[in-house]
């Protein structure tokens, strides 16, 4: 039952991220609520449900976006199966971890992205890109405890 309550914390991520977080940018730029919904349920769930959320997440990112449609569901996977790897090695019981963590994939997501938008001829400035880059990683990391406690909150009120 959990696995789909989360998946309305996963809608309701989507719409917060296309709607009110337009009105809370800073420097045009908003964190990836998404993104942080891949890690919290590669974190938390059963391996298998945690690359279908992913992946679901992905696919909404591609809907709302003006991306390549299918580049936030591949990476969104890869992220997905990259944590729950990692996830057999490293402990992820800490929150400063979790900060790291979120912060790293971030970056690299918002890295590769811009690489294959730049491949497609969509140049940006290399300011704007590290702008962007890393101010939206850093906000990112930082609104994941807000995610996290919401998303705890959220499946606790359907286990009871």
């Amino acid at each position: 039952m959990k696995n789909f309550i989360f998946i309305a914390a996963i809608i309701i991520f989507a719409l917060l991220q296309t709607t009110i977080l337009n009105c809370v940018n800073i420097f045009n730029v908003k964190p990836d609520l998404l993104l942080s919904s891949v890690i919290i349920a590669s974190l938390f769930f059963k391996p298998q449900w945690a690359i279908s959320l992913s992946i679901f997440a992905g696919i909404l990112k591609d809907i709302f976006s003006v991306n390549v449609f299918g580049l936030n569901s591949i990476l969104f996977f890869l992220w997905s199966f990259l944590i729950i790897k990692l996830s057999r090695k490293i402990s992820f019981d800490s929150n400063y971890v979790r900060l790291v963590l979120v912060f790293i994939i971030a970056i690299l997501n918002n890295i590769i992205t811009r690489l294959i938008f730049l491949f497609l001829g969509n140049f940006i400035s290399l300011g704007l890109f590290l702008r962007i880059t890393f101010i939206e990683s850093l906000y990112t990391a930082l609104i994941l405890p807000l995610a996290l406690k919401f998303a705890r909150n959220l499946l606790s009120i359907s286990e009871q």
